[in-house]
């Protein structure tokens, strides 16, 4: 029986460095079973454009007919996340009068979401919806549930996600060509925030950092929803190129002195990183070399939280897998913000690196939609009513 009979929920992770198929389901609160996880390693993207689209496509197809396979589900429907760089945020002030001062149900919410979802733009579809707060005309207060509270008028601030149609066309064909007749998409700077973290601690605007291998974004959630969304192409993978072009030294020895040197240690000069049988790379100036390419990294962070009303107490999280394995790269990062940053990574037993954070994050959302089979999180994230 396919994933609209039974509780598999299969979900295709798109990031700048390898393309991740999964599917599973949950088994009981809090609590996965991951039946099979595919990856395929591709070119990657940057600045919106796929490097290699044949290649990339063919990565995401291969990767979902191995889980398939894997798992001899069939391929009904998928869930496809869309990563920052392909994704527009608009938020919306959007409000609905009621018939009357009455309990305020789903169906009233899920109205006032669908009346700001109407875009006019050839380039880019509408994927996902989610109110950040709402307020009502019997309180002076903002809520993020008003679910069974009394009203006459309810009044949100929505964020609606945006998926640019150079991704979704390609993914949506790959997918299908894997079997794939139902093609959902998923925002994943969205679905890290709404699944990493607690309804608490979203209470309050907080930012997450997904730095990636060619590409990162920059997240301001609050609530369910986003307040800000920006992303730009830089990641771990420039700071193995920077050792590459600087050193003039094989990439991959090159990738290999990213992933030993520790920037919080105090190297001699002459200490030796790593080694070929005829390049050597001293970690005096890998280190340097890392550093500087980190401070840069955190100045284009900077100048993008600084641009928005984020608070300058708000928590700021580091996630990923482009800088999360340098052993000081998150040090570098804070002082680089001046603010303290801590590494984040999702709670699923097996997926519990920062690397983990984008698909784990799209099958926790993914399966939770699935249940509901809707766009919108009611339940699960935000504590409300059954």
């Amino acid at each position: 029986m396919g994933a609209f009979f039974t509780k598999d929920t299969v979900v295709l992770d798109v990031s700048s460095s390898k393309v991740t198929a999964m599917a599973g389901c949950k088994k009981a609160l809090s609590v996965y079973d991951v039946k099979a996880v595919a990856e395929r390693a591709y070119d990657g993207y940057s600045d919106g454009e796929f490097f290699d689209a044949d290649a990339a496509a063919e990565a995401m197809e291969s990767a979902l007919r191995e889980v398939v396979g894997r798992t001899g589900i069939q391929p009904k429907r998928v869930y496809i996340g869309v990563p920052g760089e392909f994704v527009t945020l608009v938020n919306r002030p959007v409000s609905v009068t009621l018939d009357r001062v009455r309990r305020v149900v789903d169906a009233d919410l899920s109205y006032l979401i669908a009346k700001g979802g109407k875009f006019d733009d050839a380039e880019r579809i509408l994927i996902c919806s989610s109110p950040i707060c709402y307020t009502v005309d019997t309180s002076d207060k903002s809520f993020f549930d008003v679910r069974g509270m009394n009203a006459g008028r309810v009044s949100a601030t929505v964020s609606y996600m945006l998926a640019d149609r150079v991704f979704t066309d390609l993914a949506e064909s790959a997918a299908r060509r894997a079997g794939f007749r139902d093609v959902r998409f998923v925002a994943i700077p969205w679905a890290e925030c709404v699944a990493m973290f607690e309804r608490e601690q979203r209470d309050v605007p907080y930012v997450v950092i997904d730095a990636g291998y060619l590409s990162s974004s920059v997240a301001v959630g609050r609530g369910e929803g986003l307040e800000e969304l920006k992303s730009f192409s830089m990641g771990g993978g420039h700071v193995a190129a920077d050792i590459y072009e600087v050193l003039n030294v094989p990439f991959p020895l090159a990738e290999e002195a990213k992933d030993l040197i520790d920037l919080n240690l105090s190297y001699t000069d002459d200490a030796v990183l790593v080694a070929d049988n005829e390049h050597v790379i001293h970690a005096a100036e890998a280190c340097e070399i890392v550093r500087a390419r980190l401070e840069y990294f955190a100045e284009i962070v900077a100048g993008i939280i600084g641009g928005t009303d984020a608070p300058t107490y708000v928590p700021v999280y580091l996630t990923g897998d482009g800088f999360a394995a340098i052993r000081g790269a998150r040090s570098v990062i804070s002082s680089g913000l001046g603010r303290v940053v801590e590494l984040v990574a999702p709670k699923v037993p097996g997926f519990t690196r920062p690397e983990d954070s984008s698909a784990i994050s799209l099958f926790v959302v993914a399966e939770t939609m699935q249940k509901n089979d809707t766009n919108i999180l009611k339940r699960v994230f935000n504590g409300g009513k059954k």
